[in-house]
Protein backbone atom coordinates (compact mmCIF):
# COMPACT_ATOMS: atom_id res chain seq x y z
CA UNK A 1 0.00 0.00 0.00
CA UNK A 2 1.38 3.38 -0.94
CA UNK A 3 1.24 5.85 1.89
CA UNK A 4 1.69 9.57 2.30
CA UNK A 5 2.25 10.25 5.97
CA UNK A 6 1.39 13.42 7.80
CA UNK A 7 1.47 14.20 11.50
CA UNK A 8 -2.17 13.41 12.26
CA UNK A 9 -3.93 11.15 14.72
CA UNK A 10 -5.14 7.74 13.60
CA UNK A 11 -8.70 9.12 13.67
CA UNK A 12 -7.91 11.23 10.60
CA UNK A 13 -7.18 8.53 8.07
CA UNK A 14 -8.28 8.84 4.47
CA UNK A 15 -8.28 5.72 2.33
CA UNK A 16 -8.29 6.50 -1.38
CA UNK A 17 -9.07 3.52 -3.57
CA UNK A 18 -8.44 3.79 -7.29
CA UNK A 19 -10.42 1.14 -9.15
CA UNK A 20 -9.42 1.14 -12.80
CA UNK A 21 -8.23 -1.70 -15.04
CA UNK A 22 -5.76 0.56 -16.89
CA UNK A 23 -2.37 0.37 -15.15
CA UNK A 24 -1.20 3.64 -16.70
CA UNK A 25 -4.24 5.47 -15.31
CA UNK A 26 -3.67 3.84 -11.91
CA UNK A 27 -0.03 4.92 -11.88
CA UNK A 28 -0.87 8.47 -12.98
CA UNK A 29 -3.59 8.83 -10.33
CA UNK A 30 -1.33 7.53 -7.55
CA UNK A 31 1.33 10.09 -8.54
CA UNK A 32 -1.19 12.93 -8.78
CA UNK A 33 -2.72 12.10 -5.39
CA UNK A 34 0.66 11.70 -3.67
CA UNK A 35 1.70 15.16 -4.90
CA UNK A 36 -1.43 16.86 -3.60
CA UNK A 37 -1.31 18.79 -0.35
CA UNK A 38 -4.16 17.24 1.61
CA UNK A 39 -4.36 18.68 5.12
CA UNK A 40 -6.02 17.08 8.13
CA UNK A 41 -5.63 13.49 6.90
CA UNK A 42 -3.11 10.70 6.87
CA UNK A 43 -3.50 9.39 3.32
CA UNK A 44 -3.46 5.74 2.22
CA UNK A 45 -3.69 5.15 -1.53
CA UNK A 46 -4.29 1.75 -3.11
CA UNK A 47 -5.08 0.80 -6.70
CA UNK A 48 -7.23 -2.13 -7.79
CA UNK A 49 -7.75 -3.65 -11.23
CA UNK A 50 -11.48 -4.19 -10.78
CA UNK A 51 -14.35 -4.17 -8.32
CA UNK A 52 -13.97 -7.83 -7.39
CA UNK A 53 -10.36 -7.27 -6.31
CA UNK A 54 -11.40 -4.16 -4.38
CA UNK A 55 -14.18 -5.89 -2.43
CA UNK A 56 -11.98 -8.92 -1.71
CA UNK A 57 -9.40 -6.59 -0.13
CA UNK A 58 -11.87 -5.54 2.60
CA UNK A 59 -10.41 -2.03 2.37
CA UNK A 60 -13.80 -0.51 3.24
CA UNK A 61 -13.52 -2.11 6.69
CA UNK A 62 -10.61 0.19 7.59
CA UNK A 63 -11.58 2.86 10.14
CA UNK A 64 -11.48 6.30 8.58
CA UNK A 65 -12.85 8.22 5.63
CA UNK A 66 -13.04 6.57 2.21
CA UNK A 67 -12.84 8.04 -1.28
CA UNK A 68 -13.28 5.76 -4.28
CA UNK A 69 -12.17 6.81 -7.76
CA UNK A 70 -14.05 4.50 -10.11
CA UNK A 71 -13.59 3.78 -13.79
CA UNK A 72 -16.91 3.35 -15.55
CA UNK A 73 -15.83 0.57 -17.91
CA UNK A 74 -14.12 -2.50 -16.44
CA UNK A 75 -14.41 -6.27 -16.82
CA UNK A 76 -16.15 -8.33 -14.11
CA UNK A 77 -17.71 -5.37 -12.29
CA UNK A 78 -17.93 -1.86 -13.75
CA UNK A 79 -17.94 1.42 -11.86
CA UNK A 80 -21.73 1.70 -11.74
CA UNK A 81 -21.99 -1.78 -10.21
CA UNK A 82 -19.34 -0.91 -7.60
CA UNK A 83 -21.13 2.37 -6.85
CA UNK A 84 -24.47 0.58 -6.37
CA UNK A 85 -22.96 -2.06 -4.09
CA UNK A 86 -21.06 0.45 -1.96
CA UNK A 87 -23.97 2.88 -1.61
CA UNK A 88 -26.40 0.06 -0.71
CA UNK A 89 -24.29 -0.82 2.33
CA UNK A 90 -22.37 2.35 3.26
CA UNK A 91 -23.49 5.96 3.13
CA UNK A 92 -20.24 7.51 4.34
CA UNK A 93 -18.14 6.57 1.31
CA UNK A 94 -17.37 9.31 -1.20
CA UNK A 95 -17.21 8.41 -4.88
CA UNK A 96 -15.66 10.16 -7.86
CA UNK A 97 -16.48 8.55 -11.18
CA UNK A 98 -13.64 8.84 -13.70
CA UNK A 99 -14.95 7.36 -16.88
CA UNK A 100 -14.74 7.32 -20.63
CA UNK A 101 -18.54 7.11 -20.67
CA UNK A 102 -19.62 10.61 -21.58
CA UNK A 103 -23.33 10.33 -22.29
CA UNK A 104 -25.63 12.50 -20.22
CA UNK A 105 -27.66 9.43 -19.26
CA UNK A 106 -24.56 7.67 -17.84
CA UNK A 107 -23.50 10.75 -15.87
CA UNK A 108 -27.05 11.28 -14.59
CA UNK A 109 -27.33 7.61 -13.57
CA UNK A 110 -24.07 7.73 -11.59
CA UNK A 111 -25.05 10.93 -9.80
CA UNK A 112 -28.52 9.59 -8.97
CA UNK A 113 -26.93 6.44 -7.54
CA UNK A 114 -24.84 8.56 -5.18
CA UNK A 115 -21.61 9.51 -6.95
CA UNK A 116 -20.27 12.75 -5.50
CA UNK A 117 -18.74 13.86 -8.80
CA UNK A 118 -18.17 12.67 -12.35
CA UNK A 119 -15.13 13.41 -14.53
CA UNK A 120 -14.83 12.17 -18.10
CA UNK A 121 -11.68 10.79 -19.71
CA UNK A 122 -9.46 12.21 -21.01
CA UNK A 123 -9.26 14.53 -18.02
CA UNK A 124 -7.37 17.61 -16.94
CA UNK A 125 -5.01 16.89 -14.03
CA UNK A 126 -5.68 20.31 -12.46
CA UNK A 127 -9.46 19.84 -12.73
CA UNK A 128 -9.24 16.35 -11.22
CA UNK A 129 -7.14 17.66 -8.32
CA UNK A 130 -9.65 20.45 -7.70
CA UNK A 131 -12.57 18.03 -7.72
CA UNK A 132 -10.79 15.60 -5.36
CA UNK A 133 -10.00 18.46 -2.95
CA UNK A 134 -13.63 19.61 -3.11
CA UNK A 135 -14.83 16.15 -2.07
CA UNK A 136 -12.24 15.97 0.72
CA UNK A 137 -13.39 19.38 2.03
CA UNK A 138 -16.83 17.84 2.62
CA UNK A 139 -15.25 15.19 4.86
CA UNK A 140 -13.91 17.62 7.46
Amino acid sequence: MQKKEETMSSNNKLFISIIDNDEMVQSLLVKILNLMNIDHFEIYIKAYDDGVQFFESNNLEEAGEHLLILDGVMPNMDGIEILQKVKSTRSNVYVLMLSGRKSQSEIEKALKLGADDYVTKPFSIKELQARVLQIIQRMK
